[in-house]
Parts: structure tokens; C-alpha cells; sequence
């Protein structure tokens, strides 16, 4: 059992050990035996797609961080019916610290794996040492520039300036390609999904993506994969127009 808690952590500090995520800059600033201990409370977990990880309205026993894959923020409406609200990719984090039940279901949009901790144990550390509390209180703030970023998407005049604004922040938070060269980018919802997450129709997105085809700014490999010719042209083509406009007004765009 000893061996198998070694090997775990030892995995751990593999997966974490890439990137500039907030686990790793969290596990830096503890001291080794902290950080030890924390991690012997840690695992490891393979997701499959439609898995729940966390209930709305359910007070969530653990943290869990991101290592690959896509999840959803979304929210449970009527009859069922689920509306995206919001995406957590590779080092993003779920799970309410220091707060109440959370206000939306956590699940996976494709198969995913994550480090996962007690919720209790990592606010006993986090109260403890303020220099960890700090970079917890420094990613909530991150996550609201973010709420912004992608309140500004949403306000883009057309369908297709939208669209160019959820592929340029997702690649800037999937954290691949530079500016410059050809990126290829895995789109984590279907077309339904997506056009509903960007208040449009499934006609109108398909559009969408073939006036930014037509345009130059991206190839059409499959439903699910797109290749962008360059991130200056994405940005340029998410454009700058804060008119806010409704579903309904989506068919005249194109």
C-alpha cells in the first residue's frame, strides 16, 4: 500500500510538472513537507464523456484540477434541458473553496483525466500558509477576467465575430500555437452545443464557419477540428463591435 501511495504521488509530479498551472505554482510555494502531505491525499482520475463530477447545488467534497481534456460549467433548466455556461480546460480548476454548494453541474464534454484533493484538507493548507491562500485568491480574479472575456464574446455583432472569439480564446487557454503559424484546434462541443453556448442556430454557426473558411482565417478539417492560418487574422476577424444581440436575431447576420 506504502508503494502504491509513492507511485501515485510520484504520477502526480509528473502530470503537474509542464505548463504554468496553478497547482504546480501552488505546490512550489509549500514547504516539502506540506507538499508531501498534500499530495499523499491526492488521485488521479480517468473521466468519461457525460460524467457528472459535480451536482448543482451540491457542496462539492473535493478539488479538482484539469490535466487533459474539456469539462462544462453548466446549468440545469427546465425539463431537464442543460445550458452551457461556461468551459474548463487543462489547468483550470472546479470546485468552491472557502464557499457553499455550487451554482452549476461540473461534467465532461470529452474524456478527461484529473488530479483530484479533499476539499478539506487543501483549505486546512491554504489557511495555514498565506502564501498559497494568496495564489488561490490571485486565480479567482483570473477566473473573473475571464467571466469578462467571455462576456465579450457573446457581444459580438455577427455570428461569425463571435465565433472567431471563442476559437481565439480557446487557444490562447488550451495554450497552443503561436502567433504566426498554423494551430490546430480540437473544438470540445458539437455544433449544437456550440451554437446555443454562442446564442445562435446550428445554421447559422455552420455559416459562421464557412465565411471564416472563405475568409482565409481557418481550414474545416471535421466538425471537431479546425485549423487557424494564423492568430493575427483570428483576432482581427473576432473584431471589436459590442453590440449585444439575440438568438433570435441570428438568422440576418450572414
Amino acid at each position: 500500500m506504502m508503494q502504491e501511495r509513492i507511485t501515485l504521488r510520484k504520477d502526480i509530479r509528473e502530470v503537474i510538472s509542464t505548463g504554468n498551472g496553478l497547482l504546480r505554482k501552488l505546490l512550489t510555494s509549500l514547504s516539502p513537507e506540506i507538499r508531501e502531505s498534500l499530495l499523499s491525499h491526492a488521485g488521479i482520475r480517468e473521466v468519461e464523456t457525460g460524467e457528472v463530477l459535480v451536482g448543482s447545488g451540491q457542496l462539492s467534497t473535493e478539488v479538482g484540477y484539469v490535466i487533459v481534456g474539456t469539462l462544462a460549467m453548466t446549468q440545469v433548466l427546465e425539463h431537464d434541458r442543460k445550458h452551457i455556461v461556461g468551459l474548463l480546460v487543462p489547468t483550470d480548476i472546479y470546485g468552491r473553496i472557502f464557499d457553499g454548494p455550487s451554482n452549476y453541474q461540473i461534467e465532461a464534454l470529452t474524456p478527461s483525466r484529473i488530479v483530484y484533493f479533499p476539499r478539506a484538507r487543501l483549505e486546512e493548507i491554504l489557511r495555514q500558509h498565506p502564501e498559497a491562500e494568496r495564489l488561490f485568491l490571485v486565480h479567482l480574479l483570473d477566473e473573473m477576467d475571464a467571466a469578462r472575456e467571455w462576456l465579450l464574446l457573446m457581444s459580438g455583432r455577427k455570428v461569425a465575430n463571435r465565433l472567431a472569439s471563442f476559437l481565439m480564446i480557446m487557444v490562447r487557454r488550451s495554450r497552443v500555437g503561436t502567433s504566426g503559424a498554423p494551430v490546430r484546434l480540437r473544438i470540445p462541443l458539437s455544433r449544437k452545443d456550440l451554437a446555443h453556448y454562442l446564442g445562435t442556430r446550428p445554421e447559422s454557426l455552420s455559416r459562421a464557419f464557412h465565411e471564416l473558411e472563405h475568409q482565409g482565417v481557418l481550414r474545416i478539417l471535421n466538425p471537431y477540428l479546425v485549423e487557424i492560418a494564423d492568430l493575427d487574422t483570428l483576432t482581427d476577424a473576432a473584431g471589436d463591435d459590442l453590440v449585444m444581440e439575440t438568438p433570435e436575431d441570428s438568422t440576418s447576420d450572414l
